[in-house]
Parts: C-alpha cells; sequence; structure tokens
C-alpha cells in the first residue's frame, strides 16, 4: 500500500536507516583522516632535525602544530557527528497522520 509520499509501507524508516549509516560512515572516515594527520604531524615533527630536509625546524613546527589543530578540529567534528546520529536512531520516527491511512 503506497501512502502520500509514494513509499510503501515501512519504505521511510529504510530510507532513515540508510541515513543514519551514511552519517556513521562518514563519522568514521573523518576520525581516520584525524588519526592520519595526527601521524604526519608526529612523523614530521621526528624529522624537524633531520639534515637532507630544506624545511627549517620553525617550519616543521609550525607545521606540526596546524596539522595537530586540524587533527584535533576533525575529531571533536567526528565525535559530535556520531553522537547526532546516535541520538537520532534512539528517537522514534514521527509518522504523518496521512501515512497511516
Amino acid at each position: 500500500m503506497l501512502n502520500p509520499r509514494g513509499f510503501r509501507h515501512g519504505g521511510l524508516l529504510k530510507k532513515r536507516g540508510s541515513e543514519l549509516n551514511k552519517e556513521k560512515t562518514r563519522s568514521s572516515l573523518l576520525g581516520l583522516v584525524a588519526f592520519y594527520l595526527l601521524y604526519l604531524a608526529y612523523e614530521l615533527y621526528q624529522g624537524r632535525n633531520d639534515p637532507n630536509t630544506t624545511m627549517t625546524e620553525g617550519m616543521a613546527i609550525l607545521f606540526t602544530v596546524m596539522f595537530i589543530l586540524a587533527a584535533a578540529g576533525l575529531l571533536i567534528y567526528a565525535f559530535r557527528e556520531w553522537k547526532r546520529s546516535g541520538q537520532q536512531e534512539e528517537e522514534p520516527p514521527k509518522d504523518d497522520q496521512n501515512s497511516l491511512k
């Protein structure tokens, strides 16, 4: 039976679940990118005194700090998105009166 929105009964729930999975996947990927930025910052900091590099020690420290700040911002954003998708999952879907007919 089709409701006014064109979904079969239960189709709205399936679509909503798919959107939640996309949000969780996105927040997970953002977390992975943040950890990769932390890894890059660590490697950059470890190589700051390497005699074979053309980057000065001050620039290496500056970029290390920038990578750390970017990673922290991404981690905070990813955690908030992950938490928000978990709260949406717990809430029951709001049904329209027309979809019940």
